[in-house]
């Protein structure tokens, strides 16, 4: 394998070897020993792949990683696919306090205008009630 390839390529051999695993799954080092990349051509094509999944016409999948097991699949497991939602949302509210608590809040606490203000603590609730719900999960 080259050293820079496309995308695409990329998803479309580890979409490979994830349909031929099935409902087992792989793991990382699993995914590298199938497809032949290298570490960085699985995380991009992983990346691809879970982005571009939901538009494809003729495919049902739909791209799960197991924290439990520490396996990616693309088959649809109810109990599977929920836990990894639920995670996914866990981060990216941690990842939008963070974001607020380092640049928005401190800025806005001088902001004269009543729109920012309102605006700070809109977001501050916001994010921290979808922890709240999804912290015992």
């Amino acid at each position: 394998m080259t050293v820079y390839q496309h995308a695409e390529v990329s998803a479309q051999m580890v979409k490979d070897a994830l349909d031929e695993a099935g409902t087992r799954g792989l793991t990382f080092d699993e995914l590298l020993d199938e497809t032949g990349l290298t570490r960085c051509q699985v995380r991009y094509g992983m990346a691809y792949l879970r982005e571009s999944l939901a538009g494809l016409k003729d495919s049902s999948a739909v791209f799960t990683y197991d924290p439990r097991d520490n396996v990616y699949r693309t088959e649809y497991i109810p109990e599977v696919a929920d836990y990894y939602e639920i995670l996914r949302l866990q981060g990216d509210a941690t990842r939008t306090l963070r974001m607020l608590a380092g640049t928005v809040i401190p800025h806005s606490r001088l902001a004269r205008t009543k729109q920012v203000r309102l605006l700070r603590r809109h977001l501050e609730v916001v994010v921290e009630d979808t922890k709240d719900i999804l912290a015992p999960v």
